[in-house]
């Protein structure tokens, strides 16, 4: 059901210094308030238009902003015919070919009964059509296409069971030469609105005069930003044909990176250099107003877009380029600059780093410019020849921010004519231009294609500095394939997230580093570049319950935490569903038998065809010390005592007594065949008798001895039969369902789990190919060393996989080259 606005809900706040006048809708609805807008491209045909409205019907908000562009090419098409004015039979002509055009589009879109409602007008506004172009009201006719779109859009979500309305933005909003008029557009705004969608004209708006304007080209994006500041919308969605923004265009450059967050900084450098996504105008009414702004693509709605985002992102780059610009020079005391001159005349003029008296622009658009500049009695000098323009906006990473020695020397074989740089960009000036092989070999030095995991690492106990410790060797280990960059260091007090982190300083700079917030991990996570991967070596449930969150900002998870692998079955298949839909990795290979591969070796078994009939075993690395060293000669708690003096059980030895670890890992094991088993269905007989759990570990010392004649009994009973005691964990899978059990058994002295040694875990494993003779897996199941290997191998497992799709990526975009080549 839409949203339903009240008078009551709706007020004009006053200016302030900070924001402008703006449309204020109540708290409850301004929290998930989002403007959405689309380009010609998405509003091509009827087939776009229903994909459009699935889109909007597809969003979690019943009522939403959407701001339209004008159908496919129509506005070139209104062009064509305005320049036919002076024919009135060529102007015919063209009038013919637009109103057939229009008038098959909405028959195709709408219904028998509703497409006449939206004929009729389009009919008239046609009429007019023919007069206007001849008396020059040339923006009356460009209005003509957004008109449309909002009328049949609007109409097509009617169709489809949504109050929507068609709003014209010249009813609204106000623009004094280039000033939007904040007070005057709200105002105007807020009786305009009704619920549901309201489906509002990009474009075009009017001036002080009220006279017809256009906001220039791709002026659709620019209203979408405007009303959002005006709504105070949150989100604000610019649907296009692309889902990313590139580190150079892909039509160009087949090995451009695909970008799903932009730092803002970058992204207003890249606008001001004409990128063809990201248009200057566009960023300027969210300069001081934060809503959050998604290129996203129509066409694929179910990617998430590329944000473009308040953070940093130490290695987001891009290599942009403008082809046919002059070099326009200025005396020291011109008052004017290039983003003055941008902004009047609506197109790239840019000053280059480090010199704001030397200007680009393209050569097209220098007669405006040099227009303009001679009306305030600025006369500059035009460099005779035409350069391309080869921009590199750097990353934020210091040490990244000089080109490679690779790049250097191709650029002294290359001889630019002009080279300009600072901090943040380097602008070189060609003379031929660049091939568009040069261009993409450029790319290539510049973005170097081995492949970056970022690593960050939570928990910092035994294994996790173990861990740590051991990463410097992986990173050789694997030097010249990929490189696994620690990225970020936390633990339950503190978190360091540097570009300064390495495996030898990370204890000095988490030292020094302030508490956090989970919000600030996910942010940090959504603005590091993929890939890259989430370490927990946690015992906290409470952080593996964020596994959702975490995978969805497109992170891979390795955990050793075994809480995330044990939650609930319902918490347990969201996150499942979470990683395959982020089609990211969770790799937990630690959570049973520390270093042992017993969850590969199931893995393994199961893709290669194998059925899997009873897993059984030793799962606690602590029981097996305490029945192995057991021999009746001391009670058993002496043995427990000794144990904890050893560090071989938890802080309080009753965890590791109560079975409750072990009936986890059995858990964990059961869920890796594919098993719906939650934690209450492993029958759980705990070595510990019953009521010694309850009070403090001092109260249940004084009722030890019963833990030990208990313990006791059963072992003599087991000496009688010349058995053994050992703690085992048995999952047998039968045709009706499986049956899984946690409990103290004596084993005969030849059977598998007899002949270990203190602190072994062992894993039988009966199956179609292994059930005469069992697989039986064995070695130490406890250990900080072992564990942390066990984790790197995990990472090893990641890596492997990133490298491989990097391969693939570089081949494909090998191909797209060639191809490209022999096209051109």
């Amino acid at each position: 059901m839409a949203v339903q606005f009240s008078a009551e809900q709706l007020s004009v706040e006053k200016p302030s210094t900070s924001q402008p006048f703006a449309v204020n809708i109540a708290t409850s609805v301004a929290s998930a308030l989002v403007v959405h807008k689309f380009g010609g491209s998405s509003l091509a045909s009827a087939e776009r238009f229903h994909a459009v409205a699935d889109i909007l019907l597809s969003q979690p908000q019943a009522s939403a902003w959407v701001v339209v562009s004008a159908p496919g090419d129509t506005t070139d098409v209104l062009l064509a015919l305005l320049e036919t004015a002076a024919d009135p039979e060529l102007l015919e002509q063209h009038w013919q070919a637009l109103s057939q055009q229009l008038r098959l589009l909405v028959t195709r879109t709408l219904s028998a009964a509703t497409a006449p409602l939206v004929l009729n007008q389009l009919n008239s506004w046609l009429a007019e059509v023919p007069v206007a172009a001849v008396a020059g009201r040339h923006n009356d006719v460009l209005a003509i296409g957004e008109k449309l779109s909002t009328l049949l859009l609007s109409h097509l979500l009617h169709e489809r069971g949504q109050p929507a309305s068609a709003i014209d933005a010249r009813d609204f909003l106000r623009l004094d030469g280039q000033q939007v008029q904040w007070q005057q557009s709200a105002e105007l705004l807020l009786p305009l609105i009704a619920p549901g969608f309201n489906v509002v004209t990009g474009f075009i708006a009017r001036n002080t005069a009220g006279e017809s304007i256009t906001l220039g080209r791709n002026g659709s994006d620019y209203s979408a930003t405007i009303l959002g500041r005006l709504v105070q919308a949150q989100t604000i969605n610019i649907w296009t044909d692309v889902d990313a923004i590139y580190s150079a265009d892909p039509r160009k450059v087949p090995s451009a990176h695909a970008y799903r967050q932009v730092p803002w900084a970058q992204a207003r450098t890249l606008a001001q250099l004409g990128n063809p996504v990201l248009h200057a105008k566009t960023l300027s009414p969210l300069t001081d107003y934060v809503a959050e702004l998604v290129v996203r693509s129509s066409y694929e709605p179910e990617q998430p877009g590329c944000r473009v985002s308040r953070q940093a992102a130490i290695e987001v780059q891009f290599v942009t380029d403008l082809a046919d610009v002059v070099l326009v020079s200025f005396p020291k005391t011109t008052r004017v600059c290039a983003e003055q001159a941008a902004a009047a005349l609506q197109c790239t003029v840019f000053a280059v780093p480090g010199d704001a008296q030397s200007w680009v622009v393209e050569q097209k658009n220098l007669d405006l410019l040099l227009s303009f500049l001679g009306q305030q009695q600025i006369y500059p000098r035009v460099s005779s020849a035409q350069y391309q323009v080869i921009a590199w906006v750097k990353p934020a990473a210091k040490q990244q921010q000089q080109p490679s020695l690779q790049a250097a020397h191709w650029l002294e074989r290359q001889q630019p004519a002009f080279s300009f740089e600072n901090a943040e960009l380097a602008l070189w000036l060609f003379q031929p231009p660049l091939s568009a092989r040069e261009l993409t070999e450029f790319h290539q030095l510049l973005l170097p294609s081995q492949v970056r995991l970022n690593v960050v690492v939570a928990g910092t106990g035994n294994v996790g500095s173990e861990f740590l410790a051991l990463l410097g060797k992986q990173q050789l280990a694997f030097a010249g394939q990929i490189e696994l960059k620690l990225a970020g260091v936390l633990n339950s007090r503190q978190a360091c997230f540097s570009d300064e982190l390495t495996v030898q300083n990370w204890p000095q700079q988490l030292s020094l580093a302030p508490a956090y917030q989970k919000q600030q991990l996910l942010d940090y996570l959504t603005a590091l570049p993929s890939p890259k991967v989430l370490v927990d070596i946690t015992p906290s449930k409470a952080f593996a319950e964020g596994y959702v969150d975490f995978a969805q900002t497109g992170c891979h998870l390795i955990s050793a935490n075994k809480q995330g692998v044990t939650l609930p079955l319902a918490q347990y298949q969201q996150i499942c569903a979470v990683v395959a839909e982020q089609q990211v990795s969770w790799l937990a290979n630690t959570t049973v038998g520390a270093g042992l591969p017993v969850q590969r070796i199931l893995q393994e078994l199961q893709s290669s065809g194998d059925r899997i009939h009873q897993i059984s075993g030793i799962f606690s690395g602590t029981l097996s010390w305490l029945l192995c060293k057991y021999d009746g000669s001391a009670p058993f708690s002496e043995f427990v005592q000794q144990a904890q003096a050893e560090g071989l059980t938890e802080p309080d030895p009753r965890d590791d007594l109560s079975g409750k670890d072990v009936q986890r890992k059995l858990l964990v094991l059961a869920r890796e065949l594919g098993l719906t088993l939650d934690i209450n269905d492993i029958e759980l007989t705990p070595l510990l008798p019953p009521g010694l759990e309850q009070g403090s570990w001092d109260e249940f010392w004084t009722q030890r001895d019963v833990l030990d004649q208990a313990v006791a009994a059963t072992f003599a009973n087991a000496q009688e039969k010349g058995q053994v005691l050992r703690y085992v964990a048995t999952l047998t899978v039968t045709e009706h369902g499986p049956i899984a059990k946690v409990q103290l058994l004596s084993v005969a002295s030849e059977h598998p789990l007899a002949a270990i040694q203190a602190c072994d875990n062992v894993f039988v494993i009966e199956s179609d190919w292994y059930q005469a003779n069992p697989l039986v897996l064995k070695g130490p199941g406890a250990g900080r060393l072992v564990t942390a290997g066990g984790i790197h191998a995990d990472l090893a497992i990641l890596a492997r996989q990133q490298m491989a799709a990097a391969k693939a990526a570089r081949h494909s975009q090998a191909q797209a080259a060639a191809w490209a080549n022999e096209r051109a």
